[in-house]
């Protein structure tokens, strides 16, 4: 019975013997997958924020007063444009004021800037015989009563169709006709009127008689130093 026990702890130690090395190797085998590198997803580069703007920082200031200064010069070139086109008439007759003395008596000419104009058509549009009445009305706001020649050529009435010039109150006036000599008493108005027989005149005083019959839109103005309130007058012949 003793060997049959003793047979039986040899067995068994055999056994036990024989299963370590499969068990080494499942710890081996194990041990090796535990050593081997598990693969890494490829990490993202890191990117560093971009600092924001300092919106504390000034702006350059020279560019502003430049772009100012640009603006301001364009004003006062079109400005001073715009002033030499309108004071380019105005000029002439401050001349011409200056070169008439104050008047100290009635027959004493009349200075420009105390005599107002108005230049009225009696209307502004005319049948095919009609003929334009345009009158001249002249105002003394001086003191003094002086005299004023309201002549064709003082008081030279031009009209114009377009760019062409059609008749000139001025053209062939000579001798007593081409001076009206009015006397002017302060704020009483004296007139003279021009009857446009529609005929065309020219500089050179033609010795030609054509009529100015084409239909159309003319144009009526006022040539003199004493034009101060003036208005052209537009009118249309049928």
């Amino acid at each position: 019975m003793f060997v049959l026990a003793g047979l039986l702890l040899v067995v068994a130690l055999i056994a036990y013997a024989c299963s370590r090395p499969s068990s080494s190797n499942e710890d081996q085998a194990a041990a090796e997958a535990d050593a081997s590198p598990s693969p890494q997803a490829p990490s993202s580069p890191s990117v560093s924020p971009k600092p924001a703007p300092d919106r504390s920082a000034s702006p350059n200031p020279s560019a502003g007063e430049g772009a100012k200064g640009g603006g301001a010069d364009g004003d006062e070139g079109s400005a001073a444009a715009g002033s030499g086109s309108g004071r380019s008439k105005g000029s002439g007759g401050s001349e011409g004021a200056k070169s008439v003395p104050v008047p100290t008596k009635a027959s004493d000419p009349c200075r420009p800037q105390d005599v107002v104009v108005t230049f009225e058509v009696d209307k502004s549009d005319y049948a095919w015989d009609g003929k334009p009445k345009i009158e001249i009305t002249a105002v003394n706001t001086g003191e003094q009563t002086c005299t004023v020649d309201m002549g064709p050529k003082n008081m030279e009435v031009l009209i114009k169709s377009g760019d062409d010039r059609v008749f000139s109150t001025a053209d062939c006036a000579k001798g007593d006709k081409a001076v009206v000599k009015k006397k002017l008493e302060r704020g009483v108005p004296r007139s003279r009127t021009v009857t446009w027989d529609r005929k065309r005149s020219w500089k050179e005083c033609r010795d030609a008689d054509v009529d100015a019959r084409r239909p159309g839109t003319y144009v009526a103005t006022l040539e003199s130093d004493y034009d101060e309130g003036a208005e052209r007058q537009v009118f249309r012949l049928n």
